[in-house]
């Protein structure tokens, strides 16, 4: 069960002044961060597979929305509230052709998200995105250890009980199970294999079909040449950012 105290001080993030209307409307929330996976080999595929395995479990259902390293803001007016899992999806939800996920607009949290943990960042994806996340009420949320080496669970969910989140129990093989997807998480190797609860059938990872993985390679590329012609538009963006930060404290001067 997860330490309830703790989650609740680290959910206690304080909330910024409101940004006055006539600035809020100018605000950017910018799309990319020139990144499109995590940059470790480990991390990278792990999410492309889990990616994969979803869009098949999801091939004949309406309205599921399935994205990954989308920013996600949470407070209107403030850019730098912001996060973005490695995967996530939002059940019964419009697919929209939006570039940015904006809860006040939304109006919905998602309904599970998936942090896959790189060496620097465990710490932090275990305490403080977990409290962020049981905040913001995203149903679940798993975190996923790739690295073979490492000692422990490699896999963990919870689920989002009151204003908190509680521990998973996981099956005797290690798999763990999201009743909101329907799906059994289970670590395989330096990946997770992902199962339907409804028929048992187990999802192929992108590299085991040479098709796939061309296709996969295809769309790293197409997204590593957007992200470049993104950069200078971000660079723009900050430097606004900052033109407005300034225009606020002139104002309450």
């Amino acid at each position: 069960m997860a330490d309830r105290k703790t989650i609740e001080q680290h959910a206690a993030v304080p909330a910024v002044e409101r940004t006055p209307p006539s600035v809020a409307e100018s605000v950017h929330y910018p799309d990319s961060d020139g990144h499109f996976l995590p940059a470790h080999p480990l991390q990278a595929r792990a999410v492309m597979n889990v990616r994969f395995a979803l869009q098949h479990h999801f091939d004949k259902v309406d309205n599921v929305v399935l994205e990954g390293d989308m920013f996600m803001y949470y407070e209107e007016g403030n850019p730098a509230a912001s996060i973005a899992p490695d995967v996530y999806v939002v059940l019964d939800h419009d697919l929209g052709g939006r570039g940015v996920y904006k809860f006040w607009e939304e109006g919905k949290p998602p309904d599970f998200a998936l942090e896959v943990i790189s060496p620097s960042s465990k710490i932090r994806n275990a305490v403080e995105k977990r409290a962020l996340y049981a905040r913001l009420g995203i149903g679940e949320y798993f975190l996923f250890q790739p690295d073979l080496q490492k000692r422990g669970p490699r896999l963990v969910g919870y689920r989002l009980w009151g204003q908190s989140y509680e521990e998973m129990p996981a099956d005797p093989d290690g798999a763990v199970h999201s009743t909101a997807l329907g799906v059994s998480l289970r670590v395989e190797g330096a990946n997770l294999r992902l199962r339907s609860l409804a028929s048992g059938r187990d999802y192929a990872w992108i590299e085991e079909n040479p098709g796939n993985l061309e296709t996969a390679e295809a769309m790293v590329d197409a997204a590593e040449a957007r992200a470049e012609a993104e950069a200078e538009a971000r660079r723009r963006a900050e430097a606004r950012i900052a033109e407005l930060g300034a225009l606020v404290q002139r104002r309450r001067g």
